[in-house]
Formats: structure tokens, sequence, C-alpha cells
């Protein structure tokens, strides 16, 4: 018995457990690149505006062309840092980050397949072990949930 214990922690750990935990990396990597660099851009494009604006107002030729750059990139600057809101690439992040960081914790913690605590049984313990990871995936749908509402109720305050 305590072998098929130890054959399905390990199978659990690296298809269920570990599997997650690389695509919670992955993905809040992904939003973390994502967040950083929608505001990178949108930075530049604020200097080059800045730097337009300064063009226009001497006599050098072309002021009109750079009046026109110095209206137009705040514009695109603004745009982009509305596209990052929009996605909430920040948000999305934490959501994994938590998950990540509940995952990594609790599978510090796998139980000895061969022993319990007492009054339980190994396989009781196993079981509780795969309900609280299972209760941490819970926890991660339940947030894209609250995520989905938030941006609803901000678009339904705007007049969206």
């Amino acid at each position: 018995m305590s072998q098929r214990n130890h054959d399905l922690l390990k199978f659990y750990a690296a298809c269920r457990v570990d599997d997650q935990v690389d695509f919670y990396e992955r993905r809040s990597a992904l939003f973390d690149r994502a967040t950083s660099q929608g505001l990178a851009v949108s930075a530049v494009l604020l200097g080059f505006s800045t730097a337009a604006a300064a063009l226009a107002g001497t006599a050098v030729a072309w002021a009109t062309g750079w009046s026109a750059v110095a209206t137009i990139l705040p514009a695109v600057s603004t745009a982009l840092a509305g596209y990052v809101a929009l996605y909430a690439f920040d948000q999305q992040s934490k959501i994994y980050g938590d998950a990540l960081k509940a995952l990594r914790m609790i599978s510090r913690a796998i139980p000895d397949p061969d022993s319990a605590p007492e009054g339980q049984t190994p396989e009781r313990n196993i079981a509780g072990y795969v309900e609280r990871v299972e209760g941490i995936f819970s926890q991660e749908q339940g947030q894209w949930g609250q995520l989905t509402s938030q941006i609803q109720a901000t678009d339904q305050a705007k007049g969206g």
C-alpha cells in the first residue's frame, strides 16, 4: 500500500503541482513584462513629445511638423497606457503570482506517504494535501471572477 501512496504523490506532484507552478511562473513573467514594456514605451513617447514640443518652440525648420508631433505623441502614449490598464496586466500578474506563492508554500509540506499524524491514515493525510492544493486552484479561479467584475464595474462607472 505504501508504494501506491509514493507513486500517487510522485504523479500528483509532477503532473499537477509542478505543471501548474511552471504555468504560473510563465504567465506571471509574461504579464510583468507586458506591464513594464507598456509603461516604458509610454514614457519614451512622452519624452519624445517633450523634445518635439521644445523643437516646435524654436525657429528650427519644420516647426509646424514638430508641433503636430508634440500634439500626437501624448495621445498615443495615453492610448497605450489605457491599453495596459484595460487588459489589467499587473492584476493578472498578481493573481498568478499569488497562486504561485501559495503552491510553493504548500508543496514544501508534502506529506510522508508512510506515516500520518495521530488519528489519521496515510491515505487521509494525502487526501488532505490534495484538497489543500486543489483549494489553491479554486481560489485562483475565484479571483478571475472578481477581476472581471471589477473591470465591468469600472466600465459602467465610466458610462461604457
